[in-house]
C-alpha cells in the first residue's frame, strides 16, 4: 500500500510550496480568532443576549474546538489535499465535494464582504462623511497583489497584524483589570463585577434573548478552521497543526471570553451600541485621552486581516475545486502560477467580494448584519458536512492507519457536534430575522446539489 503523504515530483508541482512556518501559523491561528465578529458583532450579542453572551461564547467555542479536533485528524490522515473539500469530496463523494466546494467557496466571500461592509463604518469614526465603499475597494486591491507574490508574504503580513491585535486585546484586558482593582470610575459609573447582573441580572434578556445571541457569537469564530487550509503550505503539519488546534480553548477563553466581560465592566450591556465597536465604546468610557482613536485603528487592522485571510481561504478553495478538471474553466481556475500560487482563483474571488459596497447602496446600516447571517447559516451547513466526513472518514479507515493526532470519544462526540449544528440550524429557522437568512442558504445548497447533478447525468450521457 502506497504512503499518502509520500510524494512524488509530479506531485511536488501541482501542490503549493510549503512556506509557512510555526511562528506563522501559531500567529495566524492566535489572530485568526480575533476578527470583525468580536470586535464589532460583539455589540450585536451584547444587545440580543445581554450579559449571558459570555456563556455562549463560551459553549459555541467549545464545540468548534471539537470540530477542529475532527478537521485536524482529517488534515494529518493525508497531507496531499489541499484543503477540506478533498476529504468531503474523497468521503461523501464527488458530486457532494463539489457542492460543498462551491457553498465553501461562496462562504468566504460571504465573509469578506461583511469584513468590507465593517471597514467603511470604521473609517467613518474618523471621516463621517466618507464614502463607505472608498476603505473596503483600496484594501482589495492591496490584499490582492499581496497575496498574488507568496504564501510568506501573505504569513508575514498575517504575523503583524495577528500581534497588534492580540497586544492589544491583552492590554486592553489587563487595563479594565487594573482601573477595576483601583478603584476606577468611567462614565456610567464603577468598573465592576457588578455590572454583569446589575439591569435585570445574567440572563437580562430571558431564554429568547439567549439564544438570539447564537448568530452573531457563531460568525465571529469563522475562520478559526483557517489553520487547516494552511496545511498544505506548511513546513511541519504534523507538529504544529495540532499544537495550534489544542491551543483554541486558551485563546478563546482569553481573547473572547475575558475581553466581554472587560467590556461589560467598563459599560452597561445596555448602554452598548451596535454601530461603533464596543472596545472604542468602553475605552471612550473610561476618559483615557485618544485610547478610543487607538483601538479604532486596531479594529481596522482586524478587519483588513479578515479580508486577508479570506482572500487567501477563497483562492485556494476555488483552485481546489476545479484541481484535475478537464473543461476550460476548470483548468483556469485549477491551475498554479509560476510561484505555485492559484492565482486565478486568487484574482476572481477579489473581484466577486469587491461588489459589497453595491450591497451597502440597497440595505444601507443593515448591510452587515444580513452578511453576516448569511454567512453563519452556510458555514453551519459546510460544518455539518464535515463532521459527517469525519464519521463516514474514522468508519472506513483501518484503526492502524489512522494519525496519532485523533477525535476523542469517537463516535460519541461527532454526534453531539452534529446535532449542536442541527439545533443552530433549526433555531435559525425558527427565529425570524434570521429566517430569510437561513432560507437563502438552504435553497442555495439544494440549487447546488440540482445542478452539480445535472451535469453529472449530462456528462455520463455522452460518455
Amino acid at each position: 500500500m502506497s504512503n499518502k503523504n509520500s510524494s512524488s515530483p509530479e506531485q511536488e508541482k501541482n501542490t503549493m510550496k510549503r512556506t509557512l512556518s510555526n511562528t506563522h501559523i501559531q500567529l495566524i491561528a492566535l489572530g485568526g480568532t480575533i476578527g470583525t465578529g468580536l470586535f464589532l458583532g460583539v455589540g450585536n450579542s451584547i444587545n440580543l443576549a445581554g450579559p449571558s453572551v459570555i456563556l455562549i461564547y463560551g459553549l459555541v467555542g467549545m464545540f468548534l474546538f471539537l470540530l477542529m479536533r475532527a478537521l485536524g485528524e482529517l488534515i494529518l490522515s493525508d497531507l496531499h489535499k489541499n484543503t477540506y473539500i478533498d476529504f468531503i469530496t474523497e468521503y461523501l463523494g464527488k458530486n457532494v465535494g463539489t457542492v460543498a466546494g462551491y457553498l465553501y467557496w461562496f462562504s468566504w466571500l460571504t465573509l469578506a464582504m461583511a469584513e468590507v461592509t465593517a471597514l467603511g463604518i470604521y473609517f467613518q469614526f474618523w471621516w463621517p462623511d466618507l464614502p463607505s465603499w472608498i476603505p473596503g475597494t483600496i484594501t482589495l486591491v492591496v490584499l490582492l497583489i499581496i497575496n498574488l507574490i507568496s504564501a510568506k508574504v501573505f504569513g508575514n503580513l498575517e504575523f503583524a497584524f495577528a500581534i497588534i491585535k492580540i497586544v492589544t486585546i491583552l492590554a486592553f484586558i489587563i487595563l479594565i483589570g487594573y482601573l477595576m482593582i483601583t478603584g476606577g470610575k468611567g462614565n456610567f459609573g464603577p468598573i465592576s463585577f457588578t455590572n454583569l447582573i446589575s439591569d435585570g441580572g445574567f440572563f437580562a434578556r430571558g431564554p429568547k434573548g439567549f439564544l438570539r445571541g447564537f448568530q452573531m457569537v457563531i460568525f465571529s469564530f469563522i475562520g478559526v478552521e483557517l489553520i487547516g487550509l494552511t496545511a498544505s503550505e506548511t513546513k511541519n503539519p504534523k507538529k504544529i497543526i495540532p499544537k495550534a488546534i489544542n491551543q483554541l480553548p486558551v485563546r478563546i477563553i482569553l481573547f473572547y471570553v475575558f475581553a466581554i466581560v472587560a467590556i461589560l465592566m467598563a459599560i452597561p450591556w445596555d448602554k452598548v451600541s451596535t454601530t461603533s465597536s464596543p472596545f472604542v465604546q468602553a475605552l471612550e468610557g473610561t476618559g483615557i485621552k485618544d485610547a478610543s482613536a487607538i483601538i479604532n485603528f486596531v479594529v481596522i487592522s482586524a478587519a483588513v486581516s479578515a479580508t486577508n485571510s479570506f482572500i487567501y481561504s477563497a483562492g485556494r478553495l476555488l483552485f481546489s475545486i476545479n484541481y484535475d478538471g478537464k473543461g476550460k474553466v476548470s483548468k483556469f481556475l485549477g491551475h498554479l502560477n509560476h510561484r505555485q500560487l492559484p492565482a486565478n482563483g486568487l484574482i476572481i474571488s477579489t473581484i466577486i467580494i469587491g461588489i459589497a459596497p453595491l450591497l451597502n447602496l440597497f440595505l444601507g446600516d443593515n448591510a452587515f448584519e444580513f452578511i453576516s447571517s448569511i454567512a453563519t447559516s452556510m458555514f453551519l451547513i459546510i460544518w455539518s458536512l464535515m463532521i459527517l466526513t469525519h464519521i463516514k472518514y474514522r468508519r472506513v479507515t483501518p484503526f492502524d492507519k489512522l494519525p496519532t493526532y485523533r477525535m476523542p470519544l469517537f463516535p460519541y462526540l461527532d454526534i453531539l457536534v452534529l446535532l449542536f449544528f442541527v439545533a443552530i440550524i433549526i433555531l435559525l429557522l425558527w427565529l425570524p430575522s434570521y429566517r430569510i437568512a437561513m432560507i437563502s442558504a438552504i435553497i442555495i445548497f439544494i440549487i447546488l446539489c440540482i445542478f452539480s447533478t445535472l451535469v453529472r447525468e449530462e456528462k455520463e450521457k455522452y460518455r
